[in-house]
């Protein structure tokens, strides 16, 4: 992976988001290591920490967090894992963590998300019109299916 795509990865997504850390542990990856990295880091004013190769099976909460993610992506009806991943990630962020009393998005935003059901005003939905389902259920019943082979 080239070094300014890490850099960019950095500022983009972590930076923009959060702010500047004051520490930034990293592996021992040829890309920290790079005197880029050094002028990078010392840019930002943050102090590098380099640490052992990392080993998610040593850590974890990491661990836990993995596990979780994956069965939830395999109970899911969908191929394309990439694409439920923002979603599952959204329904994380929003659970309660029973353990803090606090939500997630709380502890790391200091607020919590508002959701697309929470822009939706309750009060301008029209009640449901249950003679209309009755009389659609009702009509269901009166069908006769016919077999297949009479096409």
């Amino acid at each position: 992976m080239r070094a300014k795509i890490i850099y960019r990865a950095i500022l983009d997504t972590w930076i923009s988001r959060f702010e500047c850390p004051s520490i930034i542990s990293s592996d021992q990856g040829s890309q920290k290591r790079s005197a880029m990295f050094l002028e990078f880091t010392r840019m930002l004013g943050t102090q590098k920490i380099q640490t052992t190769p990392y080993l998610l099976i040593s850590n974890g909460i990491f661990e836990h967090f993995q596990r979780h993610l994956k069965s939830t992506i395999k109970a899911q009806e969908n191929n394309l894992w990439t694409e439920l991943i923002p979603v599952i990630l959204l329904g994380i962020r929003t659970a309660v963590k029973e353990d803090l009393q606090s939500f997630c998005a709380e502890l790391a935003y200091g607020s919590t998300l508002r959701l697309p059901c929470d822009m939706i005003d309750v009060s301008d939905i029209p009640p449901c019109d249950t003679t209309f389902i009755t009389d659609l259920c009702h009509r269901r019943r009166q069908l006769n299916p016919f077999a297949t082979t009479a096409h």
